[in-house]
């Protein structure tokens, strides 16, 4: 809208309010616009958007006033100010989902809806591109309208969260990079199931890092296990060498030969015994002896003491 025919309209509006001053009513509701108190003068201090919400069929509205300088009952004048705004193609096209769920074998593509907030001609028909390491894995391709895109897997790709960034075209090449998080389940066709490789709200790359690191504690257990059974294993020197020779300790050399030595006649024995009268037997208590004799066992102190030293 043109401010100077703008600013005539204020001032015969106005004209007959003497020394009036101006200001902004409460329904300058976007703060776009500013007015000079003394002059009048409307300037647009912010971007107006046509298709902000607070325009209503492409057109503004904001209330000015003027008050005059009467110090007991000043009058107040109002004027309604309608702005029409044209349409120009300052808004770029974008995707409206932000999240998609896709198995990676046999899925079907996923249709993806397409906002452009500027009206025709500045809208529809769209285009779509995948950009950068998208277009090396997912395909595009529009509806009937062209208002709309599928998107589909090229190939089978793991389990996982992918970024998949498309750019988005207006029939006037106004564009505008949409991103959209993908989750790829390892399933077939359209039966989503993405927690068969999850444990607790933990991914199998998690899993296998906690089984792994587990595994490496038992290893370093066993190995210290086996470090300490082959140290206690050692053999001891002994206290005494063995070729350490003492007064009271002599080697023989010679052995028992078991029970071989154990084989022998007794009666040998007791003819030689039968031919030397004068030796006694052990096995035929002699009857010209008397019976043996013994001390008598000490009583008191002084006589355990005297057999003591005897």
């Amino acid at each position: 809208m043109n401010i100077c025919s703008l600013n005539l309209l204020l001032f015969f509006l106005f004209s007959f309010l003497p020394l009036s001053r101006y200001k902004m009513g409460d329904d300058d509701d976007a703060g776009w616009l500013s007015v000079s108190p003394e002059t009048g003068v409307i300037k647009v201090r912010n971007l107006m958007d046509r298709e902000s919400v607070y325009v209503k069929d492409g057109k503004y509205r904001a209330i000015i006033l003027a008050v005059d300088d009467d110090a007991t009952s000043p009058a107040t004048g109002t004027g309604t100010l309608i702005i029409e705004l044209e349409n120009v193609n300052d808004n770029a096209p974008i995707i409206n989902e932000r999240n998609i769920k896709i198995c990676n074998r046999g899925s079907a593509p996923v249709l993806l809806s397409i906002t452009d907030k500027d009206g025709p001609p500045f809208g529809a028909p769209f285009s779509v591109e995948a950009q950068g390491e998208t277009s090396k894995n997912w395909s595009t391709s529009m509806n009937d309208t062209s208002t709309g895109v599928f998107l589909q897997l090229k190939s089978t790709l793991e389990q996982g969260d992918y970024n998949v960034v498309l750019r988005v075209y207006d029939q006037h090449r106004l564009y505008k990079d949409s991103s959209i998080q993908a989750t790829v389940c390892d399933c077939t066709g359209d039966e989503f199931r993405c927690t068969d490789k999850e444990l607790a709200g933990m991914t199998l790359s998690g899993v296998l890092g906690i089984l792994g690191a587990i595994l490496a504690l038992l290893l370093l257990v066993l190995l210290l296990l086996l470090f300490l059974r082959r140290k206690s294993s050692t053999k001891k020197e002994p206290l005494l060498p063995e070729d350490d020779v003492r007064d009271d300790i002599y080697y023989y050399d010679e052995e028992g030969g078991g029970e071989d030595d154990q084989d022998f006649d007794s009666s040998v024995l007791h003819c030689g015994l039968d031919n030397r009268p004068e030796v006694f037997r052990n096995d035929v208590a002699p009857t010209f002896l008397s019976a043996p004799q013994y001390r008598p066992r000490p009583t008191n102190p002084e006589e355990i003491g005297t057999f003591i030293d005897d």
